[in-house]
């Protein structure tokens, strides 16, 4: 991936790293390490962490290798249909579904919801852009 800043919405900026396991966790013990700390709650870890482990074990499934699908960039070009998000959309796209079949924290619709757009935003503007916008809307509460 090539070196290039991408703006994320609520206008937090951030260099795409040359390396993708430096934007998007690509084993189960880079999502393990992770420092989530930021988060400051620990179901919110706990939902998040589950969604980042979810990917790499949908990833690594033999169905997602036989058509090598990375399933980070997949995401990182997917947006649910608006009628519906993330909370009503499964089954509606095979790799979403495959992600989501994977978590095991036990997601009610709501947290699903919350968790699939929190890897959305990550899939599409990194782990340091999450970060920045999680911070920045803790500091304006």
């Amino acid at each position: 991936m090539a070196s290039a800043s991408t703006l994320a919405p609520e206008s937090v900026s951030v260099a795409v790293p040359e390396s993708e396991s430096e934007y998007w966790p690509m084993t189960a013990s880079a999502a393990n390490a992770w420092d989530l700390s930021y988060m400051n709650d620990s179901l919110a870890t706990s939902n998040l962490r589950d969604g980042l482990l979810a990917i790499v074990r949908a990833a690594e499934s033999p169905v997602i290798k036989t058509k090598e699908i990375n399933v980070w960039e997949y995401l990182s070009k997917y947006s649910p249909p608006s009628n519906q998000g993330f909370m009503f959309s499964m089954g509606d796209d095979w790799v979403i579904t495959q992600v989501q079949n994977q978590m095991e924290a036990g997601h009610s619709g709501c947290s699903m919801g919350w968790t699939m757009r929190n890897i959305e935003f990550i899939a599409k503007n990194g782990l340091q852009a999450h970060r920045e916008m999680y911070l920045n809307r803790t500091r304006r509460s």
